[in-house]
C-alpha cells in the first residue's frame, strides 16, 4: 500500500471509528430516529452535491427500488440502530460489536449469492460469540436490560450490514460508487422522516450535541465514504475489509478521550476475540494461508 494510501485508510478508519463517538454525544440529545435521519440527510446532500458538481448522471430513476432497500439496510435501519444502542452502552462497545460485521456478510452470501462457508467462518461465529458475552458479562457496564437491549440492536444492525453488502452485489454492482451512495443516503433520509419527525426533541439540543451531529453526517459518513471511493480503485478489498480491525480500535481511543470510557481487561479480550472472528472470516493475516 502506498504510503499515500495508508494515511486515507488510517483517515477512513479513524473517522468511521469517531461516529460511534458522535452517536454517543448526540443521541441523548435527539433521540435514536432522529439523529440518524440527520446524519443521512446531511451525507446525502454532500455526496449529490458532489455528483453533480462532478457533471455525474446521479442514475436514480432506473434504479430506485434497489437503491431504497440499500439505504433502508446499509445505513438508515443501522444507523438507528446505533444510535439507540449508544443511549445505553459506551461508544467502545458499538465499535467492537459493529466488528461482527464480517460473519452477517459471509452467511447472506452464502444464502443469497452461493458463496461456499467453510470452517473459518463457524470458527467465527463461535470466536465472535465468546468475545460479546465476555464483553457484555465482564465489562465496565452494569448488565441491564437496556444493555443487553443495545448490544442486541448492534448484532442486528451488522446482520443489517451483512444483507445489504449481498443485495448490493447482486443488484447495484458496476454502478459509480458516488451516485450509489448519495442515493442510498437519501432513500434512507425519506424512509426515517416520518419516525424521525414524531421522535423529534421536545427541547433544542445543546450546541455539543448539534456539533456531534455535524461531524456524524459531514466527517464519518461523507467524508469518510468519499475516502473509501478513492480507495476501493487503488487498494484490494481484502485490504479495504482490514478497516474492520481499526474502528474498535479508534471507538475505544476516542470514547477513552473525549467521554472517560473506561478501558478494562475485559473490554480489551471481547476486542481481541471479536477481532480474531473477523480476521477468520475475512481471510486475513496468518488465515489467508488457511483459506
Amino acid at each position: 500500500m502506498a504510503p499515500v494510501d495508508l494515511l486515507r485508510f488510517l483517515a477512513m478508519a479513524a473517522l468511521f471509528g469517531a461516529s460511534f463517538l458522535f452517536m454517543r454525544i448526540a443521541a441523548p440529545h435527539f433521540g435514536a430516529l432522529p439523529t440518524a435521519e440527520l446524519r443521512v440527510l446531511i451525507a446525502g446532500a454532500v455526496l449529490a452535491a458532489f455528483v453533480l458538481a462532478t457533471g455525474r448522471p446521479m442514475l436514480t430513476g432506473h434504479h430506485w427500488r434497489a437503491f431504497l432497500v440499500v439505504g433502508a439496510f446499509n445505513t438508515g435501519i443501522p444507523y438507528a440502530l446505533f444510535a439507540f444502542a449508544a443511549i445505553h452502552i459506551p461508544a467502545g462497545y458499538s465499535a467492537i460489536l459493529n466488528s461482527l460485521m464480517p460473519i452477517w456478510a459471509a452467511a447472506f452470501a452464502a444464502a443469497m449469492l452461493g458463496e461456499r462457508l467453510d470452517w473459518r467462518v463457524f470458527s467465527g461465529v463461535a470466536t465472535g460469540i465468546a468475545g460479546v458475552t465476555l464483553l457484555v458479562q465482564l465489562g465496565p457496564v452494569p448488565v441491564t436490560p437496556g444493555v443487553v437491549q443495545a448490544a442486541l440492536a448492534c448484532l442486528l444492525a451488522t446482520a443489517c450490514y451483512g444483507y445489504a453488502g449481498a443485495y448490493t452485489k447482486k443488484r447495484l454492482a458496476g454502478l459509480p460508487a458516488p451516485a450509489a451512495a448519495a442515493n442510498t443516503m437519501l432513500f434512507a433520509a425519506a424512509l426515517l422522516l416520518p419516525a424521525a419527525w414524531l421522535e423529534r426533541p421536545a427541547h433544542m439540543p445543546p450546541a455539543g450535541a448539534w456539533l456531534a451531529i455535524g461531524g456524524l453526517g459531514l466527517l464519518c459518513s461523507a467524508l469518510a465514504y468519499f475516502l473509501y471511493y478513492q480507495l476501493i480503485a487503488r487498494i484490494s478489498a481484502t485490504q479495504i475489509a482490514s478497516v474492520t480491525f481499526l474502528l474498535p480500535a479508534f471507538g475505544i481511543f476516542w470514547g477513552w478521550l473525549f467521554l472517560g470510557e473506561p478501558v478494562t481487561l475485559a473490554t480489551l479480550g471481547g476486542f481481541l476475540l471479536v477481532a480474531l472472528a473477523a480476521a477468520l472470516v475475512l481471510g486475513i493475516g496468518p488465515f489467508r494461508r488457511l483459506a
